[in-house]
């Protein structure tokens, strides 16, 4: 599990400095078939980033995509983001974030085990045991 988190830390990390580096929006989005956002599937399915220039959230004819990522073995990873926004994590070009929210790994061992990636408006992540309220960590 700890490289898987240390995998999508990564991924945040480059979105964020693409983002600031190109001076226009990066998106992460979840994925199934590395083409397209997907809506309805799990971020375990597999994410991409690619280059949001009109910031609609979906990868559009022209945009750049950054990388791929295939899909996790024997992981469950939710995002839980503000305001019901789960398919993706747009950083600006001033390396902000929306929406803030948690991604949350778990597998077999259940919820004492599990692990989040916080990410606050300033678009860095952390990585933490508890909820963003310092509450437990919920798989589901």
């Amino acid at each position: 599990m700890t490289a898987t988190v240390n995998q999508l830390i990564g991924d945040l990390s480059l979105a964020r400095s693409e983002a600031i580096k190109r001076g226009i929006a990066v998106t992460l989005c979840k994925t199934e078939d590395g083409a397209g956002c997907a809506t309805g599937s799990e971020w375990h399915k597999g994410w991409m980033i690619f280059v949001d220039n009109n910031v609609n959230r979906q990868i559009d004819d022209g945009e750049t995509i950054i990388k791929i990522e295939q899909p996790l073995d024997a992981l469950a990873l939710n995002f839980a983001g503000a305001l019901n926004h789960d398919r993706y994590v747009t950083y600006k070009p001033a390396g902000m974030v929306e929406p803030n929210g948690t991604f949350t790994f778990c597998d077999n061992r259940g919820t004492d085990k599990a692990k989040a990636i916080i990410l606050l408006g300033t678009g860095r992540p952390r990585v933490s045991s508890v909820s963003s309220s310092n509450g437990p960590l919920t798989c589901s």
